[in-house]
């Protein structure tokens, strides 16, 4: 009876951890478009397009952490697991923070003294939201509707 238990238990954790790397694929674009009614010229170039990155990264896990700017969903490429959520939602909240001061192009933040830089990346069809750290971890937080 515990050894079924066990494998109960095992199955349910790798259909979770499943669940969510389907859901951080099909999540679509945040459709944020708050962007479009500043006005200004910036000094930043606009994020040139570029193909979505494996997500989540090798070594590491889709981490869903809840809800951020703008009504967004929070999901985290970490090798961290559930521990990273604090670290995503301060980068997130950070960025959203420069973005209402820039209206385009990549932005730097810093985090617990790790530089990321995020900005709006293409998918496929649709952008997205997304910071990535400048260390040795390369995790990756995106913001998705």
């Amino acid at each position: 009876m515990r050894t079924t238990a066990k494998i109960a238990a095992v199955t349910a954790k790798i259909a979770g951890a499943a669940l969510a790397i389907a859901a951080a694929f099909a999540l679509t674009a945040c459709n944020d478009t708050s962007s479009t009614a500043a006005s200004g010229t910036s000094t930043h170039p606009a994020a040139a397009p570029t193909s979505a990155a494996a997500f989540p990264a090798a070594g590491h896990q889709a981490v869903q952490c809840g809800t951020g700017p703008w009504g967004l969903a929070v999901v985290a490429s970490t090798a961290h697991g559930d521990d990273f959520c604090p670290t995503a939602i301060s980068v997130v909240n950070a960025y959203a923070g420069q973005r209402a001061k820039q209206s385009t192009g990549d932005i730097a933040v810093e985090v617990d003294t790790i530089r990321w830089v995020c900005g709006e990346r293409q998918g496929s069809p649709n952008p997205y939201q997304e910071c990535s750290s400048q260390n040795e971890s390369a995790d990756k937080v995106r913001l998705l509707s």
